[in-house]
């Protein structure tokens, strides 16, 4: 356990920026970020949020507002994020590669009071604004021409490096929103209020054993939530965060660890599976990592016996959750060798948290799967101004509907074991990950078949082929002769984030495999995808 006091951190008055605050007031002249050659201190950290978050006052932020946060995984966003918490609203990251309508279609969703961006994305922030006769201002962070931008770094210096004391703020406020894929063809945001994730990080605290003083590595994107562990259980820890930010390491991450003496790691299993394909479990390049937690994905056991033994002085951890549940539900710690031939599992659920496994409103024997329903203070209170998937997701209680909980209906098949641990088995819809993140095949195929000329599509989500190793979608469709698959994929990647474009396209001469029921049989073209 980190040696921040958990007495005082009561999640009904605590906010997700305290974390961070709290070591600031501690530690102030211990790195709070490291950026290859720049060291940031918590104090320098904690004094450029404040600023921000007044100038986000100036522009009209308060509770329950929302700040977009669109520039690189670097300082900027830092104390974007910082500064947005300090002013009262809720920060929503923006994708760097997401395409221009989505990001469009999210900022019109939202309606921010203001938009934080560096040189490379202003340009696409005025153009937006324009386009949508909006209001919001937009805040330049870094170096580079503002033109066009309200705020800059030469107009920052104009506000206090105090922070702001703010009256009109409780724990049911949001902290956050971040968009996942959506089924009827557009991205939901999941919204997280500052009780949600203080329970959650609360938690971590009184479960992982860390020494103060580690160096996180900020794998994931903003738009990921890992994110949020990897910030405020850091800061929280007094720890050093070290953005994984430059195109070689995405080549080679183990150069990342290594040049960066890393410590914990938190991510997807296949990034561990592409360094063992490179032949570097085993080498000292990965032996300053302490803490390895991995996510998102199913790993394999062979993985985990083959790092356990390469090493042993590195704990492990896979745990699972969705951005519903504020980050993670399950844990668990591998503490022996696994069976190769048997199941991961994704641990118990944590403090707080119910966990049922429900076939329709019948909750399952134990070990028969089913799918998993969720309550407790983590939960998320539901979608931004999406009605039908709050209706569908978020449920009273369905053992006794006059009392005042809600429950969330995750889609997830597990299995309880004999033992209370239990295991991941499936999806009972058409949600799929790749690389740790969410997809709605639906959303990917509603936007396939607006292109002139398709007739019919499916898309599939396969671990792997001959052509392509890692994980993937592969997309099948009925289309005219004048198709163009470039023309195709060109128009996918301007609608779709990159993780959402099809790698592999088949075109089918009559129609697409259906069952007896005349659907499409996508077991059928999961077999046909690895042919």
């Amino acid at each position: 356990m980190s040696d921040i006091s958990l007495a005082d951190l009561n999640c009904r008055n605590t906010y997700l920026h305290e974390f961070f605050e709290r070591t600031a007031d501690r530690l102030p002249d211990s790195v709070a970020v490291e950026d290859h050659a720049e060291r940031f201190t918590y104090a320098f950290l904690d004094e450029r949020a404040n600023r921000i978050a007044h100038c986000l006052l100036e522009a009209g932020c308060k509770p329950n507002e929302r700040v977009c946060i669109f520039t690189g995984k670097n300082i900027n966003a830092y104390g974007g994020v910082l500064g947005a918490l300090k002013s009262g609203a809720s920060w929503v990251p923006l994708g760097e590669d997401f395409p221009l309508n989505r990001l469009e279609y999210l900022i019109d969703l939202v309606e921010p009071k203001a938009v934080i961006v560096e040189s490379h994305t202003l340009g696409s922030v005025l153009g937006i604004r324009k386009s949508l006769d909006a209001d919001f201002k937009v805040l330049l962070l870094g170096e580079g021409s503002s033109s066009g931008a309200d705020y800059d770094e030469s107009s920052l210096k104009d506000f206090s490096s105090n922070r702001p004391v703010l009256d009109l703020r409780n724990a049911e406020d949001l902290a956050y929103i971040i968009f996942t894929s959506g089924s009827t063809g557009n991205p939901k945001g999941v919204m997280v209020l500052h009780r949600n994730i203080v329970q959650f990080l609360k938690t971590c605290f009184e479960y992982f054993v860390f020494t103060p003083g580690l160096r996180f590595a900020h794998h994931s994107e903003l738009t990921f939530d890992p994110s949020l562990f990897d910030l405020f259980y850091c800061w929280g820890t007094g720890g050093t965060l070290v953005p994984f930010n430059r195109r070689r390491y995405r080549i080679n991450p183990h150069l990342y660890v290594l040049e960066s003496k890393i410590n914990v790691w938190f991510s997807v299993p296949s990034v561990i599976e592409a360094m063992n394909k490179a032949g570097k479990i085993g080498s000292p390049d990965l032996s300053s990592l302490k803490h390895l937690i991995l996510t998102g994905e199913p790993v394999r056991p062979e993985l985990i016996n083959l790092w356990k033994g390469a090493y042993p002085e590195c704990r492990i951890y896979n745990v699972y959750g969705t951005t519903e549940t504020a980050i993670f539900s399950h844990w668990y710690t591998f503490e022996e060798y696994l069976d190769p031939a048997g199941r991961i599992p994704v641990g118990t659920p944590l403090p707080g948290i119910g966990v049922y496994l429900m076939d329709g409103e019948r909750v399952v024997d134990e070990g028969e799967e089913g799918e998993c329903v969720f309550c407790g203070s983590q939960i998320s209170p539901g979608y931004w101004r999406n009605e039908a998937e709050n209706r569908t997701r978020y449920v009273p209680n369905p053992f006794d509907p006059s009392l005042p909980q809600t429950f969330y209906r995750s889609g997830d098949l597990l299995r309880r074991r004999p033992d209370g641990v239990y295991e991941y088995v499936g999806r009972i819809d058409r949600q799929v990950k790749v690389r740790g993140h969410r997809i709605e095949l639906r959303e990917v195929e509603s936007v396939m078949i607006s292109f002139p000329g398709i007739e019919e599509v499916a898309v599939v989500a396969v671990k792997g082929t001959r052509k392509i190793s890692e994980a993937h979608l592969v997309a099948f469709l009925t289309a005219g002769q004048d198709l163009s698959l470039d023309a195709l994929g060109a128009y996918l990647r301007e609608k779709l984030p990159s993780y959402m474009v099809p790698t592999e396209f088949k075109l089918i001469s009559e129609t697409i495999p259906r069952n007896e029921n005349k659907k499409i049989d996508y077991q059928i073209l999961q077999r046909m995808a690895v042919e």
